[in-house]
This record gives C-alpha cells, sequence and structure tokens, in this order.
C-alpha cells in the first residue's frame, strides 16, 4: 500500500475511534459549532471589517480581535486621541460578540440534562459595562450588527 493510503487509513481510523460522531449529543454540539462558526464568518466578522473601513475615514485606530480558535468571539476597539496628549491613544469604544451554545434549562444538575436534544445557539453582545443584548442566530444579519454598534457608539460618544 502507498504511503499516503497508510496516512489516510490512519487518520480515519483515528478520528472514529477518538470521535464518536453516532451519539446525538455529538451531532448536536458539532451542529452548533458549525452555526456559529457560520455566523462568525459569513455576517459578523465581515459587518465589523465593514464598521472598521468606515470608522477609520475619521481619523480612529481600530482593532478587530477573533477567537481563531473557535471562530466564536470577535471584538471591534475604537482608538481616538488623548486630549490632553494628542501623541497617545485611548480607548473609545469597545464592542465584544460572544457565540454560545447551550441546551435548554430544565434540570438544576447538568448531568440529568437531554444530551439528544439540539442545542439553542446564540450570539451576546457586550460592551465594557456587561452584556447589552443577546440574539438567536437566525434572527441575526450583517445590518442588524451595525445598526446596534452605531446605536451604542452614539450613546457612548454623546454620554
Amino acid at each position: 500500500m502507498s504511503w499516503w493510503k497508510e496516512q489516510l487509513k490512519s487518520i480515519i481510523q483515528e478520528s472514529s475511534e477518538s470521535n464518536n460522531y453516532k451519539h446525538p449529543e455529538n451531532l448536536n454540539v458539532k451542529f452548533a459549532q458549525f452555526k456559529l462558526r457560520k455566523v462568525f464568518r459569513d455576517i459578523i466578522i465581515p459587518a465589523l471589517d465593514e464598521l472598521k473601513g468606515e470608522i477609520e475615514k475619521y481619523g480612529r485606530r481600530v482593532v478587530i480581535e477573533v477567537d481563531d480558535t473557535g471562530l466564536n468571539s470577535a471584538t471591534i476597539i475604537v482608538y481616538a486621541c488623548s486630549e490632553e496628549d494628542r501623541h497617545k491613544e485611548i480607548e473609545e469604544f469597545y464592542f465584544q460578540i460572544k457565540g454560545r451554545a447551550y441546551q435548554k434549562a430544565g434540570f438544576a444538575f447538568p448531568e440529568h440534562a437531554e444530551e439528544g436534544k439540539p442545542r439553542i445557539t446564540k450570539v451576546e453582545i457586550l460592551l465594557r459595562s456587561g452584556t447589552l443584548a443577546e440574539y438567536d442566530v437566525e434572527e441575526v444579519d450583517k445590518d442588524n450588527i451595525i445598526e446596534v454598534f452605531v446605536e451604542e457608539y452614539s450613546k457612548w460618544i454623546n454620554y
């Protein structure tokens, strides 16, 4: 057998032994993770990139941080020049979106939860002051993310 066939066989066997995808709870976890990654990749990160481009036109520095390991968190931070020292930057606004997948609470003890049930997937919007809002992933779109950001940024700047 050629080297690549042996390698492929080894990879597939290891994967089958270490991950038992036949159990519904494993499928539900994987599906929830997939949904969250897709929302971050297709909706949230493009929305933050668009905001970044527009904000930078007005002399602000913008940093976007993305959780690359699980792709379930993204943050946009806006920096402005300090009024006291024009050579220093201060954090002007912080806006984070986190993905969460969980089961509907039905028991006081997690070990009694029904593992075969699908996970609820939500995105949570956080400011430095705490949680702002929570949305079902099916309700999130690019315009919604931008609208919430602009509304909260306006409140923060005009405070």
